[in-house]
Protein backbone atom coordinates (compact mmCIF):
# COMPACT_ATOMS: atom_id res chain seq x y z
CA UNK A 1 0.00 0.00 0.00
CA UNK A 2 1.79 3.42 -1.15
CA UNK A 3 1.55 6.21 2.03
CA UNK A 4 3.82 8.46 0.42
CA UNK A 5 4.96 9.64 -2.95
CA UNK A 6 7.80 12.47 -3.90
CA UNK A 7 7.77 14.41 -7.04
CA UNK A 8 11.19 15.80 -8.85
CA UNK A 9 9.83 19.21 -9.98
CA UNK A 10 11.90 20.05 -13.50
CA UNK A 11 10.85 17.42 -16.59
CA UNK A 12 8.42 15.63 -14.39
CA UNK A 13 5.81 18.20 -12.39
CA UNK A 14 6.70 20.81 -15.26
CA UNK A 15 8.07 21.07 -18.27
CA UNK A 16 9.81 23.34 -20.68
CA UNK A 17 6.94 24.57 -22.14
CA UNK A 18 4.83 24.49 -19.29
CA UNK A 19 5.85 25.86 -16.12
CA UNK A 20 3.08 25.06 -13.78
CA UNK A 21 1.36 22.34 -12.82
CA UNK A 22 -1.31 20.90 -15.71
CA UNK A 23 -5.14 20.58 -14.31
CA UNK A 24 -4.88 16.81 -14.68
CA UNK A 25 -1.82 16.71 -12.73
CA UNK A 26 -3.61 18.79 -9.92
CA UNK A 27 -7.07 16.85 -9.78
CA UNK A 28 -4.85 13.68 -9.36
CA UNK A 29 -2.76 15.02 -6.55
CA UNK A 30 -5.87 16.70 -4.81
CA UNK A 31 -7.32 12.23 -5.16
CA UNK A 32 -4.68 10.81 -3.49
CA UNK A 33 -4.40 13.63 -0.91
CA UNK A 34 -8.03 12.63 -0.11
CA UNK A 35 -7.51 8.92 0.07
CA UNK A 36 -4.60 9.70 2.86
CA UNK A 37 -1.39 9.60 0.52
CA UNK A 38 1.51 11.74 1.65
CA UNK A 39 2.17 13.94 -1.17
CA UNK A 40 6.16 15.82 -1.29
CA UNK A 41 8.11 17.68 -3.63
CA UNK A 42 11.38 16.04 -4.28
CA UNK A 43 13.71 18.91 -6.37
CA UNK A 44 17.06 20.25 -6.24
CA UNK A 45 15.30 23.64 -6.50
CA UNK A 46 14.66 26.21 -3.89
CA UNK A 47 11.63 26.92 -2.11
CA UNK A 48 11.63 30.39 -3.80
CA UNK A 49 12.50 29.35 -6.56
CA UNK A 50 8.78 27.35 -6.62
CA UNK A 51 7.07 30.06 -5.31
CA UNK A 52 7.71 32.03 -8.00
CA UNK A 53 6.88 29.52 -10.55
CA UNK A 54 3.57 29.55 -8.72
CA UNK A 55 3.75 25.98 -8.16
CA UNK A 56 3.09 26.68 -4.17
CA UNK A 57 0.08 29.11 -5.13
CA UNK A 58 -1.09 25.78 -6.96
CA UNK A 59 -1.09 22.91 -4.70
CA UNK A 60 -0.08 22.86 -0.96
CA UNK A 61 1.92 19.86 -0.79
CA UNK A 62 2.24 17.68 2.61
CA UNK A 63 6.38 18.58 2.21
CA UNK A 64 9.00 19.84 0.79
CA UNK A 65 12.52 18.02 -0.17
CA UNK A 66 14.44 21.04 -1.13
CA UNK A 67 18.08 21.28 -2.33
CA UNK A 68 18.18 17.91 -3.51
CA UNK A 69 17.30 16.62 0.29
CA UNK A 70 19.38 19.03 2.18
CA UNK A 71 16.83 21.27 3.27
CA UNK A 72 13.29 19.05 4.15
CA UNK A 73 10.11 20.54 5.76
CA UNK A 74 6.70 20.50 5.94
CA UNK A 75 4.36 23.06 7.61
CA UNK A 76 5.05 22.80 11.24
CA UNK A 77 9.17 23.76 10.50
CA UNK A 78 12.23 21.92 9.10
CA UNK A 79 12.31 18.06 8.98
CA UNK A 80 15.86 17.58 8.38
CA UNK A 81 19.29 19.58 7.02
CA UNK A 82 22.61 19.07 5.98
CA UNK A 83 24.68 22.12 4.98
CA UNK A 84 28.00 21.83 2.97
CA UNK A 85 31.14 21.17 5.01
CA UNK A 86 32.43 24.84 5.68
CA UNK A 87 35.87 24.38 4.80
CA UNK A 88 34.57 22.51 0.90
CA UNK A 89 32.51 25.77 1.24
CA UNK A 90 35.43 28.19 1.73
CA UNK A 91 37.78 26.13 -1.02
CA UNK A 92 34.84 26.54 -3.44
CA UNK A 93 34.37 30.27 -2.94
CA UNK A 94 38.03 30.72 -3.18
CA UNK A 95 37.99 28.91 -6.21
CA UNK A 96 35.60 30.59 -8.22
CA UNK A 97 36.58 33.86 -7.28
CA UNK A 98 39.61 33.66 -8.00
CA UNK A 99 38.97 31.78 -11.53
CA UNK A 100 35.97 34.38 -12.71
CA UNK A 101 33.53 30.76 -12.68
CA UNK A 102 29.81 31.77 -12.12
CA UNK A 103 28.37 30.07 -9.11
CA UNK A 104 25.31 30.39 -7.17
CA UNK A 105 25.38 29.75 -3.30
CA UNK A 106 21.89 28.76 -1.54
CA UNK A 107 21.11 29.25 2.04
CA UNK A 108 18.23 27.63 3.79
CA UNK A 109 16.06 31.13 2.84
CA UNK A 110 18.46 32.38 0.16
CA UNK A 111 20.42 32.03 -2.83
CA UNK A 112 22.46 34.16 -4.82
CA UNK A 113 25.37 34.34 -7.17
CA UNK A 114 28.52 36.14 -7.87
CA UNK A 115 28.22 36.94 -11.43
CA UNK A 116 26.12 36.06 -14.52
CA UNK A 117 26.90 34.98 -17.71
CA UNK A 118 25.88 33.30 -20.73
CA UNK A 119 26.22 29.50 -19.32
CA UNK A 120 23.49 31.24 -16.25
CA UNK A 121 21.05 32.66 -19.06
CA UNK A 122 20.67 29.36 -21.10
CA UNK A 123 20.40 27.33 -17.92
CA UNK A 124 18.17 29.77 -15.89
CA UNK A 125 16.00 29.74 -19.39
CA UNK A 126 15.68 26.39 -20.03
CA UNK A 127 14.30 25.83 -16.25
CA UNK A 128 11.74 28.95 -16.50
CA UNK A 129 13.16 31.02 -13.75
CA UNK A 130 14.86 34.07 -13.40
CA UNK A 131 18.48 34.75 -12.64
CA UNK A 132 19.83 34.67 -9.13
CA UNK A 133 20.26 38.07 -7.29
CA UNK A 134 24.01 38.58 -7.40
CA UNK A 135 25.63 39.74 -4.16
CA UNK A 136 28.90 39.31 -2.14
CA UNK A 137 29.30 35.68 -2.03
CA UNK A 138 31.45 35.81 1.36
CA UNK A 139 28.68 35.58 3.14
CA UNK A 140 28.66 31.92 2.41
CA UNK A 141 31.86 31.74 4.60
CA UNK A 142 29.53 32.64 7.71
CA UNK A 143 26.66 30.82 6.87
CA UNK A 144 25.19 27.56 6.25
CA UNK A 145 24.92 26.79 2.54
CA UNK A 146 23.62 23.40 1.74
CA UNK A 147 23.70 23.72 -1.93
CA UNK A 148 26.56 25.28 -4.83
CA UNK A 149 25.87 25.68 -8.21
CA UNK A 150 28.64 26.33 -10.76
CA UNK A 151 27.83 27.07 -14.57
CA UNK A 152 30.89 25.26 -15.64
CA UNK A 153 32.01 23.25 -17.93
CA UNK A 154 32.55 19.24 -17.55
CA UNK A 155 36.36 19.88 -17.03
CA UNK A 156 35.71 22.48 -14.41
CA UNK A 157 33.08 21.18 -11.94
CA UNK A 158 35.75 18.00 -12.21
CA UNK A 159 38.22 20.32 -11.22
CA UNK A 160 35.88 22.19 -8.36
CA UNK A 161 34.70 19.04 -7.03
CA UNK A 162 38.32 17.70 -6.60
CA UNK A 163 39.26 20.66 -4.33
CA UNK A 164 36.55 19.26 -1.53
CA UNK A 165 37.09 16.18 0.68
CA UNK A 166 32.97 15.81 1.66
CA UNK A 167 31.21 16.94 -1.63
CA UNK A 168 29.85 15.16 -4.41
CA UNK A 169 27.87 16.74 -7.61
CA UNK A 170 25.25 16.02 -10.21
CA UNK A 171 24.03 17.88 -13.44
CA UNK A 172 20.94 19.10 -14.09
CA UNK A 173 21.68 21.44 -17.54
CA UNK A 174 24.61 21.57 -19.94
CA UNK A 175 27.02 23.43 -18.28
CA UNK A 176 24.81 23.84 -14.88
CA UNK A 177 25.69 21.31 -11.46
CA UNK A 178 24.64 21.00 -8.28
CA UNK A 179 27.28 20.57 -5.64
CA UNK A 180 25.94 19.07 -1.90
CA UNK A 181 27.57 16.61 0.72
CA UNK A 182 28.92 13.17 -0.06
CA UNK A 183 26.21 11.86 2.30
CA UNK A 184 23.69 13.49 0.67
CA UNK A 185 20.85 13.06 -2.01
CA UNK A 186 17.32 13.13 -2.34
CA UNK A 187 17.36 9.52 -1.14
CA UNK A 188 18.46 11.24 2.38
CA UNK A 189 15.94 13.67 2.63
CA UNK A 190 13.60 10.87 1.95
CA UNK A 191 15.11 8.66 4.43
CA UNK A 192 14.81 11.32 7.07
CA UNK A 193 10.96 12.13 6.34
CA UNK A 194 9.86 8.91 5.89
CA UNK A 195 11.66 8.41 9.64
CA UNK A 196 9.35 11.50 10.66
CA UNK A 197 5.85 10.28 9.28
CA UNK A 198 6.50 6.77 10.13
CA UNK A 199 6.10 5.16 7.07
CA UNK A 200 7.61 2.31 5.58
CA UNK A 201 10.09 2.44 2.30
CA UNK A 202 8.47 0.12 0.62
CA UNK A 203 5.31 2.11 1.01
CA UNK A 204 6.64 4.61 -1.20
CA UNK A 205 6.61 5.84 -4.80
CA UNK A 206 9.01 8.54 -6.71
CA UNK A 207 8.72 10.10 -9.94
CA UNK A 208 11.58 11.71 -12.06
CA UNK A 209 13.30 12.41 -14.78
CA UNK A 210 17.18 13.32 -14.27
CA UNK A 211 20.88 12.22 -13.14
CA UNK A 212 19.85 13.76 -9.50
CA UNK A 213 16.75 11.29 -9.39
CA UNK A 214 18.69 7.93 -9.85
CA UNK A 215 19.15 7.28 -6.15
CA UNK A 216 15.74 8.62 -5.30
CA UNK A 217 13.89 6.12 -7.86
CA UNK A 218 16.78 3.21 -6.70
CA UNK A 219 15.60 3.72 -3.04
CA UNK A 220 11.88 4.00 -2.98
CA UNK A 221 9.49 1.13 -3.02
CA UNK A 222 8.41 1.91 -6.74
CA UNK A 223 10.49 4.67 -9.19
CA UNK A 224 9.51 5.65 -11.91
CA UNK A 225 10.65 7.54 -14.47
CA UNK A 226 9.17 9.76 -17.39
CA UNK A 227 9.56 9.40 -21.53
CA UNK A 228 11.83 12.58 -21.14
CA UNK A 229 13.95 11.26 -18.82
CA UNK A 230 17.41 10.36 -19.20
CA UNK A 231 18.70 7.04 -20.10
CA UNK A 232 20.58 6.31 -17.25
CA UNK A 233 17.58 7.03 -15.15
CA UNK A 234 15.32 4.61 -17.15
CA UNK A 235 17.53 2.10 -16.86
CA UNK A 236 17.14 2.13 -12.94
CA UNK A 237 13.51 2.94 -12.52
CA UNK A 238 10.87 0.28 -12.25
CA UNK A 239 8.29 1.83 -14.76
CA UNK A 240 8.50 4.11 -17.73
CA UNK A 241 5.52 6.16 -17.51
CA UNK A 242 4.36 9.16 -20.17
CA UNK A 243 6.11 12.59 -20.96
CA UNK A 244 5.77 15.15 -18.67
CA UNK A 245 3.77 17.01 -21.43
CA UNK A 246 0.60 14.08 -21.98
CA UNK A 247 0.41 14.11 -17.72
CA UNK A 248 2.89 10.73 -17.80
CA UNK A 249 2.78 11.05 -13.94
CA UNK A 250 -1.78 10.47 -14.01
CA UNK A 251 -1.03 7.72 -16.46
CA UNK A 252 1.14 6.13 -13.94
CA UNK A 253 -0.92 6.54 -10.97
CA UNK A 254 -3.73 4.53 -13.18
CA UNK A 255 -1.35 1.76 -13.87
CA UNK A 256 -0.68 1.26 -10.12
CA UNK A 257 -4.54 1.39 -9.69
CA UNK A 258 -4.13 4.73 -7.12
CA UNK A 259 -6.65 6.68 -9.43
Amino acid sequence: MIKAIFFDVDGTLISKSRSVLSEGVIAALKQLQEKGIKLFIASGRHYLELDELGINAQFTFDGYLTLNGGYCFNQEGVIYKNPINSKDVERIVDHVTKHQLACSFVEGDDLYINLINDLVVAAQTAINTSLPPKKDVSRALINDVYQIDPFVTKEEIEELVALTQHCKYTQWHDGAYDIIPKQGGKQEGISAILDHYKIKVEETMAFGDGHNDIDMLQFVGTGICMENGCAETKAVCDYITDNVDNDGIVSALRYFGLL
